[in-house]
């Protein structure tokens, strides 16, 4: 189901790339990111509607410590799936403020004997 996989928290990047609807690569010029579960119900380590300041048609999310720890109830299954969900505005010929919205799936896999 992944599209992405990383170690229990350790770091990952996750790279968003924007394109209009020519499929040219375009600069927003808002982005937002938001981490919950797979399900999109918990919001996963206060990861919400968390501004990117540098516009670019291409931009790296780093995922780090906390954001790819395992819940308590989480700690014996082998891996758990979250969702990084991604929303962007931009303009062009066509109009401004053109919603572009994308997620990923990432899979944490448990290390077991990782200390907190």
């Amino acid at each position: 189901m992944a599209d992405i996989e990383f170690d229990e928290k350790s770091s990952g990047v996750v790279t968003a790339a924007f394109e209009d609807e020519d499929g040219d690569a375009v600069i927003p010029t808002s982005i937002l990111w938001t981490l919950t579960t797979v399900d999109g119900v918990t919001v996963i380590n206060s990861r919400d509607q968390v501004v990117i300041s540098t516009m670019a048609a291409s931009v790296d999310i780093l995922l780090q410590g906390d954001d790819l720890a395992f819940t308590e109830i989480e700690q014996d299954v082998k891996e758990v799936d979250r969702r990084l969900t991604i929303e962007a505005v931009y303009n062009s010929s066509l109009g401004t403020d053109i919603p572009l919205k994308d997620d990923k799936v990432i899979t944490i896999r448990n290390l077991q004997y990782i200390s907190t």
